[in-house]
């Protein structure tokens, strides 16, 4: 198995861990092999790469068809969707859950091990607001990103939050003590190289914002880390998807700063 068989099957396996979409079985027969589990890791920015290429693609192809505010509009709402529907909405149940909580005045570490994703079990018509704003929002940022040239900010955006929610799949289950994906804590440091890499080559497109959100992406992994430590003894698949959207809406806010500071 050469060298680059062996990370694409560990792009494979943490294709797994952060996206429902199902890979055509042609795929999963080539690369479903076993693979270790610190290629796996390395694999969770390459996911992000290449999600953040195709939706970049999809963004010069809009631009290319129709005028640059309607295919500016439809990338943002092609991305919004992928973001949401990626896991599920679960990532975008839990923020609205964690809102819901502390609108009624519980600390969010008392009641984040109670937050959920599942929207059965929201059940509030605050929700439906929340989410209107929320995806409003979201959906006025990546317009504002794609109407002024920087697409590919949507590659940053995923490496990062992908890295993430790879390096805390690393931790410490907080029920059985486990991680979910356990790998030597001398190689946990492929994650980062790996982002490493490809964040050299966002820098030629974006200098000041790439390191912004290097900053931004290490306060998140290493922060999210010792707090679910610290107060849970551990992480859960909750805890993980809640990180790794709160770092996409933080990514995405970086962008937008980027963009206006260089204009």
């Amino acid at each position: 198995m050469t060298k680059v068989e062996k990370y694409l099957r560990g792009a494979f396996h943490a294709w797994d861990f952060l996206i429902d979409f199902p890979l055509p079985e042609s795929v999963r027969g080539r690369f479903g092999g076993k693979v270790d589990s610190t290629t796996v890791l390395a694999g969770f920015p390459l996911v992000g790469l290449a999600v953040g290429l195709l939706l970049a693609l999809a963004a010069v192809f809009c631009s290319a068809v129709f005028k640059p505010v309607v295919g500016s509009i439809i990338f943002a709402i092609l991305t919004v969707v992928f973001l949401d529907l990626k896991d599920s909405a679960r990532g975008i149940g839990l923020l609205t859950s964690a809102f819901l909580v502390r609108r009624n005045g519980i600390h969010l570490s008392e009641a984040l091990p109670r937050l959920t994703g599942d929207w059965e079990r929201i059940g509030n018509p605050l929700a439906s607001v929340f989410v209107s704003l929320l995806e409003l929002g979201k959906t006025a940022l990546l317009f504002t990103l794609a109407f002024n040239g920087a697409k590919l900010w949507i590659v940053v955006i995923l490496v990062g939050a992908f890295l993430v929610q790879g390096m805390l799949a690393t931790e410490p289950d907080r029920e059985s003590g486990v991680p979910i994906l356990a790998v030597p804590q001398e190689n946990r440091r492929v994650c980062w190289w790996t982002a490493g890499i490809i964040g050299l080559f966002a820098l030629l497109f974006f200098p000041f914002g790439v390191l912004a959100a290097a900053l931004v992406v290490y306060f998140c992994a290493t922060g999210f880390a010792g707090y679910f430590r610290r107060n849970f003894g551990g992480v859960t698949p909750d805890f993980i998807t809640l990180a790794g959207s709160l770092t996409e809406l933080f990514l995405l806010v970086i962008g937008v700063l980027s963009v206006s500071m260089s204009n």
